[in-house]
């Protein structure tokens, strides 16, 4: 059975600090075409929502960090 792991770094190549790292088993077969196209569907599935929602909580986390340095009031 193969796996996938994904590594959320930086820029600098450091791992971000909540859910760095997610490792995700292929459950069928990867001998055929159909089986590689169905694991490969089934992961993106799992993965990607969890990795967009990572994503986004940083960039909010940025943008309201940007946003309290240039607000004069506090």
């Amino acid at each position: 059975m193969s796996r996938i792991r994904l590594i959320l770094e930086d820029d600098n190549g450091n791992p971000l600090p909540t859910n760095a790292q997610q490792i995700y088993a292929l459950d069928s077969q990867c001998d055929t075409l159909n089986q590689i196209e169905a694991a490969v569907e089934k992961f993106k599935n799992a993965a990607l929502p969890q990795l967009e929602q990572t994503l986004l909580a940083q960039a909010q986390h940025r943008f309201l960090g940007e946003e309290k340095k240039s607000d004069p009031n506090p």
